[in-house]
C-alpha cells in the first residue's frame, strides 16, 4: 500500500508514526512545501530529508484565491507517484475544490482521497455563527479573529468548501473523538470517519524512561515541582500559569514551576516572573527536544500543568505518570485527561481556579499518585505509537476496500 501525505513540515511525533507506519508494510511518500511554510507554528520542530527513511518531496508553495496556502505540483506529483491513497490535512485538502487537475489526477489514478483533521476551531456545518459566539477563535498571538460581517462570511465560504470536500472524500481521519460526530455534519458518513487520536513517539519515552530513573535527578528532588513544556506563544497561556503559580507558592514556598520550551514570549514571561518576584522559584530551560532530556524533566516533577492550548505534551507527561491539569486545548486532551481520575480540568483562562486546583494536588501525595497511574495506564492501554498506527492501518484498509 502506497500512501501520499502532505504537510506544511513534518513535526518530530508525526515522523515516529509514518516510520512507525513503514515498519507496517505502508510505502509513505511526503510531499512537504520548499522552505518555511506559514502554515507552521512559530518555533515548531521539523526534521530534514536526511533525518527519514521514507520518501521527502519537496516543491513550491502559493496562495490561493482565498488566500489559503496550496502546493500546485500535487496533481503532477500524483501522477509520477501513483499513490493508492492520498492524505491532506488543512489548508491543503481545499486544493480538491479549488483545483481541478487534482480531482482529475485521483481519478486517473484510481487513488483514495483522506482528509485528516483534529479537528480544531472547526464549527458544525451550518451553525458557524452560534459555534463561534460561544468558542471565539484566536491565533497564536491571542488575537480575536472571529469578529465583524466578513469573518462570517468567509467563515460561510470555508464551510461550503469543507462540505464540497468532506462530500467527496473516500475516508477522514480525526485526532480525536469529538470528530466523529463533528465530521459527519459536512456530509461524510459516519463510518468513514476514523478517529486515530494523536501520539508523540511514546515507544522512544517508555523506553527512555527505564533509563532516565536509574541515572541521578535531573534536578533537586523536589515533591511539589509544576512542568509545563510547549512553544512560549500567547494562546499557550504561560502567562496566566505563571499568575496562578505565584499564588501557590503563598500556601508552598517550596514549590517550583519548570518551564521548557522557546518562543516569541520568553522575554514578557521572564519580565513577568520578575515584577511577581518569583524568579527564584521558576525556572526557564528554553528548547527540548531530546526525549531523555524531557523525560530527566518529566522524572523530577510531580505535576504536569497545561493552561492554554496544546495536546501531545499531555500525552508525554502521562508516560512518566504525571497527573495533568488542563482546559480546553484542541480537543484531544477529552481523550486523554478524565476530571477525577488522572487529572483535573480548570475554568478556562481563570487563575484562580487554576492555582486552586494546583494546591489540591500539591496538599495530596496519595491523590498524585493515584492519578499518576491512571494516566499511564491510558498510554499503555489506549493513545500510544503501536494503537494509534493500528488505528491509521485499520483506516487505510477498511478505505482501499
Amino acid at each position: 500500500m502506497k500512501v501520499l501525505f502532505v504537510f506544511s513540515g513534518i513535526p518530530l511525533y508525526m515522523d515516529a508514526l509514518l516510520r512507525k507506519l513503514m515498519g507496517k508494510g505502508v510505502e509513505v511518500i511526503t510531499v512537504i512545501p520548499t522552505g518555511n511554510s506559514s502554515s507552521l507554528g512559530k518555533g515548531v520542530q521539523v526534521i530534514g530529508g536526511q533525518q527519514t527513511r521514507y520518501k521527502i518531496i519537496e516543491s513550491g508553495e502559493k496562495k490561493t484565491a482565498i488566500g489559503k496556502n496550496s502546493i500546485p505540483a500535487l496533481p503532477q506529483i500524483i501522477d509520477v507517484e501513483k499513490p493508492d491513497i492520498f492524505v491532506a490535512g488543512w489548508p491543503y485538502f481545499i486544493q480538491f475544490f479549488l483545483q481541478p487537475s487534482l480531482r482529475k489526477s485521483l481519478r486517473k489514478n484510481k487513488t483514495r482521497f483522506v482528509i485528516r483533521e483534529i479537528p480544531f476551531q472547526v464549527p458544525p456545518y451550518g451553525k458557524a455563527i452560534s459555534y463561534f459566539k460561544e468558542k471565539p477563535m484566536y491565533n497564536e498571538d491571542m488575537t480575536l479573529l472571529s469578529k465583524g460581517f466578513l469573518f462570517h462570511i468567509k467563515q460561510w465560504g470555508i464551510m461550503q468548501i469543507r462540505r464540497y470536500c468532506y462530500k467527496r472524500a473516500d475516508g477522514a481521519l480525526a485526532y480525536s473523538s469529538l470528530g466523529k460526530n463533528l465530521i459527519p455534519t459536512y456530509g461524510i458518513r459516519e463510518e468513514n470517519v476514523f478517529v486515530t487520536y494523536n501520539t508523540g513517539d511514546s515507544e522512544t519515552l517508555l523506553c527512555e524512561k527505564e533509563r532516565v530513573r536509574q541515572e541521578p535527578s535531573i534536578l533537586p528532588v523536589n515533591s511539589r515541582r509544576i512542568i509545563h513544556v510547549g512553544r512560549l506563544v500567547k494562546w499557550k497561556r504561560v502567562d496566566l500559569l505563571i499568575d496562578a503559580f505565584s499564588n501557590v507558592i503563598k500556601e508552598f514556598p517550596d514549590a517550583e514551576l519548570v518551564i521548557i520550551g522557546e518562543g516569541p514570549e520568553r522575554e514578557n514571561l521572564v519580565k513577568l516572573v520578575g515584577d511577581l518576584n518569583i524568579d527564584q522559584k521558576v525556572h526557564f530551560t528554553g528548547s527540548v527536544y531530546d526525549p531523555k532530556t524531557i523525560g530527566a524533566y518529566m522524572n523530577a516533577s510531580s505535576i504536569y500543568v497545561l493552561a492554554g492550548m496544546g495536546g501531545l505534551s499531555i500525552n508525554d507527561a502521562m508516560t512518566y505518570s504525571l497527573p495533568i491539569i488542563c482546559s480546553v486545548c484542541d480537543g484531544t486532551e477529552r481523550d486523554l485527561v478524565t476530571h477525577n481520575v488522572n487529572g483535573l480540568y480548570f475554568k478556562e483562562n481563570n487563575a484562580i481556579d487554576l492555582s486552586d486546583k494546583i494546591k489540591l494536588l500539591l496538599r495530596d501525595s496519595q491523590l498524585r499518585e493515584k492519578m499518576g497511574k491512571a494516566s499511564l495506564s491510558v498510554i499503555e492501554e489506549k493513545i500510544n505509537l503501536e494503537s494509534v498506527s493500528d488505528r491509521y492501518m485499520d483506516a487505510f484498509i477498511k478505505i482501499m476496500r
